[in-house]
C-alpha cells in the first residue's frame, strides 16, 4: 500500500505540474516536469536512495517557477504537495524494509497513512478555502480534489477490510 500511493502522489503532483504547464503553452517546462516523474519513478523502482529528496527539490523548483510563470496557484501547490507526500512515503518505505521482524509494520503503515491523511487534508481544505477567496477555483481542481477523496477513501476502506 505505502508503495502504490508514493508512485499515486508521485503522478498526480508530476500530471498537475504537466497539465499547468500545457495548459501555458510551455512546452519546455511540460516536458522537464514529465521527464522528472519518469526519473523519479526509475529511482524509486531501483530503490536509489537519494532520488526522493532529489525529486523534492526538482518538483519543488518547478513549482516555483510555475509561481513566477502566472500559472494558477491550485496546480503549483498540487505539485509541491504531491511531491512531498511523494518524498515522505518512499522514505517510509525504504525505512520499513530494514525493520526488525518482531515489528508491526502493517500497523506502523496504518498509522504513517493517517497522520499522512489528515495532513493532506487539512493542506487541501486550506488551499481550497484560499482559491475560494480569492474566487480561483477551477473545474480542474476540483477534479483533483476528487482523485484525492477517491485515494483518500480507498485507503480507508482498505483499512476497514484489514480490521474485519
Amino acid at each position: 500500500m505505502i508503495t502504490f500511493s508514493a508512485y499515486f502522489t508521485l503522478w498526480m503532483g508530476t500530471l498537475a505540474l504537466t497539465w499547468a504547464y500545457h495548459q501555458a503553452n510551455l512546452p519546455i517546462l511540460f516536458w522537464s516536469s514529465l521527464a522528472l516523474g519518469t526519473l523519479w519513478t526509475w529511482g524509486l523502482l531501483q530503490f536509489k536512495k537519494r532520488m526522493p529528496i532529489f525529486g523534492l527539490i526538482l518538483i519543488t523548483l518547478l513549482a516555483v517557477i510555475a509561481l513566477f510563470k502566472n500559472i494558477p496557484f491550485g496546480w503549483s501547490f498540487a505539485a509541491a504537495l504531491s511531491g512531498l507526500l511523494s518524498y515522505d512515503l518512499s522514505n517510509f518505505r525504504q525505512r520499513l524494509r530494514f525493520a526488525s521482524p518482531t515489528e508491526d509494520t502493517k500497523l506502523l503503515q496504518r498509522v504513517h497513512l493517517i497522520r499522512l491523511g489528515v495532513m493532506t487534508f487539512l493542506g487541501i481544505t486550506l488551499s481550497t478555502i484560499a482559491m475560494l477567496w480569492q474566487a480561483e477555483l477551477t473545474f480542474e481542481w476540483v477534479v483533483f480534489m476528487v482523485l484525492v477523496a477517491v485515494w483518500g477513501i480507498s485507503l480507508l476502506v482498505g483499512w476497514v477490510r484489514k480490521n474485519e
